[in-house]
């Protein structure tokens, strides 16, 4: 599991957590968060801008050239820095597998009418040029998640 915005490292630990009970699997954190961070074995530090070319690299050495990730966007939630942090980890998501955009719910849907463009503005701009992932609604049948429409599974 790529993810990114774990400030202080919480969802990368919770993530950690659910690959110990699986058996299986680990946590590449990606950020710039400099708080001090939970140590677990199955979580690795990228410590870099989740969109700038320092980051992917990071990331390649530690998944390898057959990379099998998941990635979870959650970190600034603003529309360009979202799109910018897809494109350059979208990559490491082979077909089946999926990138969720977290926080879906701002900016008036239902949440923070105020805040302005955000991930599902960022969501409508990936899927107009990024043709190779389709928004797989059967994550949300019991509407409890604060990623409507976030969840992106690659199909090509």
């Amino acid at each position: 599991i790529i993810e990114t915005g774990t400030a202080g490292g919480s969802r990368a630990l919770f993530l950690a957590s659910i690959c110990d009970l699986l058996g299986h699997g680990r946590v590449i954190s990606v950020g710039t968060d400099r708080g001090a961070r939970p140590e677990h074995p199955r979580i690795s530090v990228v410590q870099r801008s989740p969109h700038e070319d320092a980051a992917v690299r990071g990331v390649r050495e530690l998944t390898g050239d057959e990379s099998h990730a998941m990635v979870i966007l959650g970190s600034d939630v603003r529309a360009p820095r979202i799109v910018q942090e897809f494109a350059a980890l979208a990559p490491f998501v082979p077909v089946g597998s999926y990138a969720i955009v977290e926080n879906t719910i701002v900016n008036g849907r239902p949440v923070w009418p105020g805040y302005g463009p955000g991930p599902t503005e960022a969501l409508r701009r990936i899927l107009s040029v990024n043709g190779g992932f389709v928004v797989d609604t059967s994550w949300e049948k019991h509407g409890l998640t604060f990623n409507p429409g976030g969840f992106l599974r690659r199909t090509s």
